[in-house]
């Protein structure tokens, strides 16, 4: 299965509970950032790990802090949703 397709398997419950706007806002960003992984090869989420985490924050640095922190906030939710343990690397404030 490949990565982007394994991120919507898992975000599918989570976006249909909650505040649905702000859940398909971080559903969306968790595609982004699985979408960034595969363009680096990797094919599941077993794959990653902060490397890639720091490789994503390196290409937002466009990014407004406070977009970015959503960023972060969203991929925190992907780490929980896979079952990985601690939590991604926070960006680095630009």
């Amino acid at each position: 299965m490949k990565i982007v397709q394994e991120v919507e398997q898992l975000t599918r419950a989570y976006v249909r509970k909650g505040g649905k706007d702000n859940r398909r806002q971080q559903r969306s960003r968790m595609l982004a950032f699985a979408e960034h992984c595969a363009g680096l090869g990797q094919n599941s989420l077993g794959q990653i790990g902060r490397a890639h985490v720091v490789s994503y924050w390196k290409s937002t640095q466009k990014l407004s802090n406070a977009t970015r922190y959503n960023h972060w906030r969203a991929l925190v939710v992907l780490w929980q949703l896979a079952g990985k343990p601690e939590e991604p690397p926070k960006p680095r404030a630009v």
